[in-house]
Formats: structure tokens, sequence, C-alpha cells
């Protein structure tokens, strides 16, 4: 019962925002994501190599690269390094998070990650990274996972930038 509580309460987080779409600036969200790391006393070595900005919900682009780092956070040990890129890949904004953790095998990787309710975290719902793939796709990109067990995980994120000229 409190794991499906726990599972409306994610659902209705969720929701779609009312409202146009607007420009996302990254930079911004990625600082926000490394110092709620660093408030939880661990570090995320950010690199931004193109202060790029996308298209979408502020909120929702940020939970669900938030997502992605608390992930790798979880998947890694204090003294594990995590590394957040942010760069701009032809009409692309580049998110690449590298973690030196736990990996996931080739199994989980293509018969489980992104099936909904399936989650290898005791308290886990399943849905995150589901949810996060899907919104990612709403918006024109990709989210793709490399993972090898033992070794760490690489997330890429892929967005459309922000065309000005269209705004």
């Amino acid at each position: 019962l409190d794991k499906m509580r726990r599972l409306m309460l994610q659902l209705r987080s969720g929701e779609t925002p009312a409202g146009a779409l607007a420009g996302v600036a990254l930079p911004a969200i990625v600082e926000r994501i490394r110092a709620a790391a660093l408030a939880r006393g661990r570090l995320v070595d950010v690199s931004v190599v193109d202060p790029v900005v996308t298209r979408g919900h502020e909120e929702r682009v940020e939970r669900v690269l938030g997502h992605i780092v608390d992930n790798a956070l979880d998947a890694t040990g204090p003294a594990d390094s995590i590394v957040l890129t942010l760069a701009r890949e032809g009409s692309q904004a580049k998110i690449v998070v590298r973690d030196a953790g736990k990996g996931m095998s080739p199994d989980f990787l293509i018969n489980r990650l992104f099936k909904p309710f399936n989650s290898t975290k005791p308290n886990g719902m399943g849905i995150g990274a589901y949810e996060s793939r899907q919104y990612i796709q709403e918006l024109g990109g990709s989210l793709t996972v490399d993972s090898e067990l033992g070794r760490g995980t690489v997330v890429t994120v892929l967005l459309p930038l922000l065309d000005a000229a269209r705004i």
C-alpha cells in the first residue's frame, strides 16, 4: 500500500505542466543538480563546454537530468567519480552523465531498464527511467545508456537546441 501511495505521488508530480514549451537554459539546471549533490556530500564534476538552451518545461527537464544523476549517485560509492558534461553536438544539446559505479548487465539494459515497474532499488518504483526517456522523446530527443557491470555507466541525452529565430 505504501509503495502504491508513493507511485501515485510520483505519477502526479510527473503530470505535464500547463502552458507552452519555453526556452530552458541547461547550464543553470546542471549547476543546480551539482549543488544538490554537493548538499548531500557528493561531488559531481560538471563541465559546461557550450552554454546551450533547449525547449521544454524547465521543471521536467531538471527532474529528468536530476533523476539520471541521482541514479549515478546511488550506483557509486562516496569516492567514485561522476562527471556531467554539457555541450553542443550539431543542432542538439548533448548531456552526458558518466559514473564509475556498479554498472548494469546487458540483460537488464535490454529487458528491464526502460520497462515500468522494474527496479533494482528496494524502494524504487521502476518508473523514473521510463518516464525520463518518454519525456526526452516527446521533446524530439533521445536517451541512451551504455553500461558494463563493475565498470560504470554512461547516459547520453540529446535534445534539440532552441532555435530563437523561430520564436
